[in-house]
């Protein structure tokens, strides 16, 4: 993959997206189509401009917005990406989650972004006696 690339330059974004905040934002419409279908647990929107916002929103509403370790893999068309995401609120606990991010691509930019990430377990992670019982109580229904 070579530093170009697009699921390099995605990555890039990300990486200072933790650094310089708002001023990485003008990056959007040179990695993301103006039709981008982003979804996420909680989130299912089409369009750069609610795209941008949705990134403005997270970087007013937390105090600390990063991501950590950003691995990427794939080609131009298809990559996906794994990480760790930090979030805290103006005050309060670090809230830590580990994410993945699918992204499937056409001429150059990316046209589907899907968030791949667990919001329950990312609420109780700062509180371990919650995580405990969250995964005990996921452990017995699922494994």
């Amino acid at each position: 993959m070579s530093e170009g690339s697009l699921p390099q330059r995605v990555k890039l974004f990300y990486e200072r997206i933790s650094v310089e905040r708002d001023a990485a934002l003008e990056e959007l419409p040179k990695l993301y189509a103006a039709d981008v279908r982003f979804i996420n647990p909680v989130v299912d929107e089409t369009g750069i401009e609610k795209f941008t916002e949705y990134w403005k929103k997270a970087l007013r509403q937390y105090k600390t917005f990063e991501f950590k370790n950003v691995e990427v893999t794939g080609t131009d068309e298809f990559f996906s990406m794994a990480y760790s995401m930090n979030v805290k609120f103006a005050f309060g606990p670090v809230f830590t989650t580990d994410m993945s991010t699918e992204c499937h691509a056409k001429d150059g930019r990316v046209v589907v972004c899907k968030d791949f990430f667990d919001p329950l377990g990312t609420l109780v992670s700062p509180f371990p006696p919650f995580s405990w019982v969250y995964k005990k109580v996921f452990g017995l229904l699922v494994a």
